[in-house]
């Protein structure tokens, strides 16, 4: 009986030992997989949680905008380092006492210190653009009350060359010309810097952090050649000064690749100077503004007339100094006579045009669509023109009458630039080209090679009309474009100054394009001048000297060889 009692005793004493093991193993199990959860499971966040009590992020790590360079590797915008030196009053302990010692260190008046401590904000940019090497004699007394902030300064080392062009850029993003139209290309993209802060949520100075590095934009290389841009822009420069017109635009345009080799405005602004820039506007009136050619379209007219078979060579007009078309009269600036086509393209006769306009009528638009007339450029510019041409359909009585020597009807001055360079390569129009290659780092991630378009005349017209401009700058003709030694073929126009949609009294739009050289095509050059204010004033007296003067330079410049013929 009792070793049955000492039995049961020693059960029941086992049972709870046994109870008190599983109770035991039960919550070594939970804690052991609470453990697990939060130290593995949940670790990551929680230690996150935990170090965003003590860190903040948010502040922007500028990325690098790309470099703009000219074809030649010479830069024409560039963004350099620069720093801003910013005080942090939260680590400031005497106002008074900080403004005594650092006013003189840092060279800034007491009273803009003063003010910068009765701000609201913790953080004061006491100072903007400052070089690495200043930064670098701050460093040798700098205290955890002041840091500095990286950022880039975009600079033109060009100043004024190719402004309209290269356009200008904002606080943050571009805002006109190339910085504006490649602005996703340049800008690159932000990285983001963290730092540690205390219990009242205020930066730890010297505790940065890099969150997210940032993506440097891309760079580009232009077909622009600088040192001609300077060539061109001096000359129109001095057409601006002495004749004083509203504006003076100058184009180069290689034949065989369509690479624009320059693109100038005259007046300009300096892009390094915002205020400079506020005072001028957009778009760039080379390939923004619509202008009536004038008789500088007459050699599109002419190739039309011989490509469509409707003209001979041999064909004669008749021009008696006039011409009546639906009770109209229309003017031409002589009586000329009988004439072949070539010698109304060198007389610049309208009343023999007006007759080769009418014996291509409604084929003349076709042509004209061909050519690009009505058109964009295809170079994306930013407010790019396209001109204005009538659908046959909306034309007038008159409507042929006068396109036919180039007047009710508008081109930009890029246009009219890229119809001639079809004519110079054998009736094959080319896609103008302004960026030659854009480069990531060491990696050419894009490259320009010639676009045809399309061909628009035969090889065989657009020689008869090379050789017909050539006629028109022959000794006898446009004498103040002739360049001894050398082919040079080219067209004057003069047409009317329109505003809203009105001719302006007593002033001319001027143009002369020409082609280096005619035997040899290798260059287009266009020369607009815009605004004259002179009812008495020709093309061939203002804007083909300045075609001249700018070829000669380009020709010493590439060291072109004279034409074996014209020796």
């Amino acid at each position: 009986m009792i070793k049955e009692n000492l039995q049961k005793k020693k059960f029941k004493i086992n049972d709870k030992i046994f109870k008190v093991f599983i109770l035991f193993v039960i919550v070594f199990v939970i804690v052991f997989f609470r453990f697990f959860y939060i130290s593995v499971l949940r670790g990551s966040l929680l230690r996150e949680m935990g170090l965003n009590q003590w860190m903040e992020s948010g502040k922007i790590l500028q990325a690098k905008r790309g470099t703009i360079f000219d074809r030649n590797g010479k830069i024409l915008a560039i963004s350099i380092e620069r720093y801003k030196l910013i005080l942090n009053k939260n680590q400031v302990k005497d106002a008074d006492i900080w403004i005594d010692k650092y006013s003189e260190l840092l060279n800034i008046d007491e009273g803009i210190l003063r003010e910068a401590f009765s701000k609201n904000n913790s953080q004061i940019v006491l100072k903007n653009d400052i070089d690495r090497e200043e930064k670098e004699k701050i460093e040798k007394f700098l205290d955890s009350t002041l840091y500095f902030e990286l950022y880039y300064k975009r600079v033109y080392p060009y100043g004024n060359l190719a402004s309209y062009l290269l356009g200008i850029m904002g606080v943050d993003r571009g805002l006109e010309g190339l910085e504006y139209q490649f602005d996703d290309i340049l800008k690159g993209k932000d990285g983001m810097v963290g730092f540690m802060v205390d219990a009242l949520r205020n930066e730890i100075p010297g505790t940065e952090f890099i969150i997210k590095n940032p993506e440097n934009g891309k760079d580009l290389y232009l077909t622009i050649d600088i040192n001609i841009q300077g060539m061109i822009e001096e000359e129109l420069e001095n057409c601006y000064k002495e004749y004083h017109p509203r504006k003076v635009m100058g184009i180069v345009e290689d034949v065989k690749t369509g690479e624009i080799i320059s693109i100038a405005t005259i007046p300009d602004f300096n892009p390094n100077d915002f205020d400079d820039f506020s005072k001028f506007s957009y778009p760039d009136p080379t390939y923004g503004y619509n202008y009536e050619p004038g008789s500088s379209f007459k050699p599109l007219i002419a190739s039309a007339a011989l490509e469509e078979k409707v003209v001979n060579e041999d064909d004669e007009f008749e021009c008696k100094g006039y011409i009546v078309r639906d009770n109209k009269t229309f003017k031409c600036i002589a009586s000329h006579g009988k004439q072949t086509l070539k010698d109304l393209l060198r007389n610049s006769c309208n009343v023999g045009f007006i007759q080769v306009g009418e014996r291509l009528n409604k084929r003349l638009y076709y042509y004209l669509k061909l050519f690009g007339v009505g058109e964009k450029i295809g170079l994306d510019f930013p407010y790019e023109g396209s001109g204005d041409i009538l659908e046959p359909d909306d034309w007038s009585a008159t409507t042929l009458t006068t396109m036919s020597f180039g007047v009710g009807i508008t081109v930009t001055p890029l246009q009219q630039t890229s119809f001639y360079q079809t004519i110079a390569n054998k009736g094959n129009r080319l896609k103008p080209q302004i960026v030659k290659k854009i480069v990531d780092g060491d990696k050419v991630i894009e490259e320009s090679k010639p676009v045809l378009i399309k061909k628009v005349i035969s090889e065989e017209t657009a020689d008869t009309i090379l050789s017909y401009l050539d006629y028109v700058v022959s000794d006898k003709g446009v004498k103040s474009a002739t360049i001894s030694g050398y082919s040079i073929g080219g067209k004057t126009g003069t047409a009317g100054v329109i505003k809203d949609g009105k001719y302006v009294e007593g002033e001319s739009v001027l143009w002369f394009i020409g082609v280096l050289s005619c035997n040899n095509p290798q260059y287009i050059v266009t020369i607009v001048v815009d605004g004259v204010r002179s009812s008495n004033v020709f093309a061939s007296g203002i804007a083909a000297p300045v075609f001249r003067k700018v070829t000669e330079k380009i020709i010493n410049y590439y060291g072109i060889k004279e034409d074996e013929e014209v020796k």
